[in-house]
């Protein structure tokens, strides 16, 4: 930003809105639009005509009804994912990452296992979207942000898939999994990622007959 001389100035720092991914990712059309199941004995199923899959109320954080994924003694391997197309960052210093609130109801967790994943469709490049994510929080329900720049700066412009997937290892079922809020944001340089929001304007900065101002 060019040095202004004499003048009024209001600077903000915007957010992007969120971006292609999830066609439907608070689920509040009372589907699964967009989506598409994984079973480990039935292979890829409709999530709106399996049973394994349904939109429930729940005290989610940001709408009425939340996703549900269940597994059974038969399919006690089920996945819910998206393929879509990432969207690239605009320019050099903007970064980008993925928001969600979760929620897991293993019978045993300490040998069941939830994985939330993000990668290319070649699978030669991984994101673990719960690396650092307590199974504390999980269990309690939590919103988890995690920057995927790196990511978006290789595969943007590109197909890739986001894939929750719940897993049994005790032999006891069925195990739990809700999700809500599911969003990418981009973040131009300098902006603070805020997870549940969409516009950020809260680091505005007024200046009142400033001889110089430049943007940090």
């Amino acid at each position: 930003m060019k040095k202004t001389l004499t003048v009024t100035c209001l600077s903000l720092y915007l957010t992007a809105p969120a971006l292609a991914l999830p066609s439907n990712g608070d689920f509040e059309t009372g589907d699964f639009t967009g989506w598409s199941g994984d079973l480990v004995s039935t292979g890829p199923v409709d999530p709106n005509l399996d049973p394994h899959f349904s939109i429930v109320p729940h005290a989610g954080p940001s709408s009425s009804y939340v996703a549900q994924v269940q597994n059974d003694d038969t399919d006690w391997l089920a996945t819910l994912f998206q393929v879509f197309t990432l969207d690239s960052l605009p320019g050099p210093g903007w970064t980008m990452d993925i928001t969600f609130w979760i929620q897991w109801t293993p019978s045993d967790s300490t040998q069941d296992t939830l994985q939330v994943q993000l990668y290319d469709l070649g699978i030669t490049d991984t994101v673990d979207l719960l690396s650092g994510v307590s199974n504390a929080d999980l269990l309690g329900g939590t919103w988890v942000t995690q920057d995927i720049t790196r990511f978006a700066r290789t595969w943007g412009g590109q197909n890739v898939e986001l894939a929750f997937t719940l897993s049994d290892f005790d032999l006891f079922t069925p195990d739990t999994l809700w999700l809500d809020g599911i969003s990418i944001n981009q973040r131009a340089p300098g902006s603070v990622p805020e997870p549940t929001s969409l516009v950020l304007l809260g680091s505005g900065i007024l200046g009142l007959g400033v001889k110089r101002l430049r943007r940090p």
